[in-house]
């Protein structure tokens, strides 16, 4: 494509276009391939939670996620059995772990 032209023709622009498209389409594919290769790393280096849960459980050991301890911190500040002092802890564990979010 002459580019030092004023006007381009329409079969010029048709072609710089398709060019482009092209590009494009490797560019993505090149990408996903890439997003892809990521992903199986990170696979091989890390475990599912679901798989380090039942690991933990057969220790004996319960993990919870963040969102788990924040659900409990909720429930414990809107509970009526807890205390003044209780329902102040629940708030201020639960500013910990939104200030993670």
């Amino acid at each position: 494509v002459d580019v030092d032209a004023n006007s381009f023709t329409s079969e010029e622009l048709k072609k710089a276009l398709a060019k482009m498209k092209a590009s494009e389409k490797a560019e993505r594919k090149v990408s996903f391939l890439f997003l892809e290769r990521c992903t199986e790393e990170v696979r091989k280096k890390f475990r599912p939670i679901e798989q380090l849960k039942e690991e933990f459980e057969k220790l004996n050991m319960k993990i919870e996620t963040d969102y788990e301890i924040m659900v409990k911190l909720i429930s414990k500040f809107n509970s009526s059995a807890s205390t003044l002092d209780e329902k102040v802890a629940a708030l201020y564990d639960l500013e910990y772990y939104v200030h993670q979010v």
